[in-house]
């Protein structure tokens, strides 16, 4: 090869590699406009687009085309997503968008889901690509720490400490500090509790904090007296998760179990992170709020009455053991979210082995199977990255407050 031959083929591969760098880098700007905008700030997610050729970039098309409509431009949505549509022919993305904004058009007024659904159902609900026009947006990001100072309420900064530290000898503290603190919201104290039942409180102050977590539920419980969980919890980790049931222990809970509600306390939760982060980082506080949560429930308060039943052998007890769990199980599984159903069936699954009945079993699996696959089934939207703030928020919100008839409602 002479040098000329060389120097072509070099010049060839450096204006390749340059090609290629730049089209990285408009996927990354088109990749961070649309999380900007997915955390509403529609205005920077603007001025990132402003550097690209919109008109010709199918991924920008969407995100601009995904701003205007929600910031109710929907005449200017429509013409955005027909050029999409030409640019990109076929693409699923285009297909959904367009649905989604004719169904704007026709209520502009309802909640963002509602529109969501039916535009699903228009679509034909495409698979999608195998090159997607944008990459996962994931709202979440760093805050900084000098940003808790805004968060005025109390126990505000433990909620926001909270997943940062956790298992740390100051979040301790501070768990420790809410847990002997009144008038207290109680998505405040729940997160307390957690933090000082978790395995990772250091070793020397676990026997304080559990003490603590105890008497905190204790006194939680006392003032949340409709609350059959939590007053369950009171009875089922004042002993160790492997203790056999005592009757005493099983007409508390048979007792709380008549309770008005019996429910995991999801919502409590969600509404205290998502105070929190509101204060310091709006554009993130519904996805917050909604990780932390899962984070925080107690869920020892299942696990131990699974455990503790399982260990109770006194033949007249173990049946009553079986009946707590199958009647826990039957009120969890009527919540609202696939959490609380998916743990009901657990606990009457457990009900069933305790008493040897298989025909329940078996019916409990069939229930799981049709909830699973109705998770799979209304999640099936989401497949796709939608860069519009308020889907985002109220996607959240309906997840927290009715997840199941949710997804029924996108599955239909």
């Amino acid at each position: 090869m002479s040098l000329l031959e060389i120097g072509v083929l070099m010049t060839a591969v450096a204006l390749a590699v340059m090609l290629l760098a730049n089209g990285a880098n408009k996927v990354g700007l088109v990749n961070r406009a649309a999380t900007m905008a997915a955390r509403g700030e529609t205005a920077e997610a603007r001025h990132l687009l402003e550097r690209l050729v919109t008109s010709s970039n199918p991924s920008a098309l969407f995100v601009l085309a995904c701003i205007e409509l929600e910031e109710h431009r929907v005449e200017s949505a429509s013409r955005l997503a027909q050029r999409l549509a030409s640019v990109s022919p076929g693409a699923p993305e285009a297909v959904v968008l367009a649905r989604l904004i004719e169904e704007r058009k026709r209520a502009p007024d309802d909640r963002w889901t509602d529109v969501a659904a039916p535009a699903w159902s228009a679509s034909g609900r495409p698979t999608p690509a195998a090159k997607p026009l944008l990459g996962t947006i994931d709202s979440h990001r760093p805050i900084n720490r000098a940003a808790f100072a805004r968060a005025q309420r109390p126990g505000d900064r433990l909620l926001l400490e909270f997943g940062n530290q956790e298992g740390s000898s100051d979040l301790t503290e501070a768990a420790l500090a809410e847990a002997n603190a009144t008038e207290r919201p109680l998505g405040v104290h729940l997160v307390a509790m957690h933090v000082l039942v978790d395995e990772a409180v250091p070793q020397e102050k676990r026997l304080l904090a559990r003490g603590a977590a105890h008497d905190l539920l204790t006194r939680v419980a006392r003032s949340h007296p409709e609350d059959g969980y939590l007053s369950s919890g009171v009875v089922l980790l004042r002993s160790d998760a492997q203790a056999p049931l005592t009757g005493p222990d099983l007409a508390s809970l048979e007792e709380a179990l008549k309770r008005k509600t019996f429910a995991l306390p999801i919502r409590a939760l969600y509404d205290a992170f998502e105070a929190a982060y509101e204060q310091v980082d709006p554009g993130q506080a519904q996805s917050r709020a909604f990780f932390e949560t899962t984070g925080a429930l107690p869920l020892e308060i299942h696990l131990a009455l699974s455990r503790r039943a399982a260990a109770t052998t006194d033949p007249a007890l173990r049946d009553r053991a079986a009946a707590v769990l199958t009647a826990a199980g039957s009120r969890l599984e009527t919540g609202a979210t696939f959490l609380d159903r998916m743990i009901g069936l657990s606990l009457q699954t457990k009900g069933a082995e305790l008493r040897g009945d298989v025909s329940a079993m078996a019916a409990v699996g069939k229930r799981r199977a049709h909830l699973s696959d109705l998770m799979s089934k209304g999640s099936a939207f989401w497949q796709y990255q939608w860069p519009i703030a308020s889907l985002w928020r109220d996607h959240f919100v309906r997840n927290i407050t009715d997840e199941v008839g949710y997804h029924e409602l996108m599955s239909r």
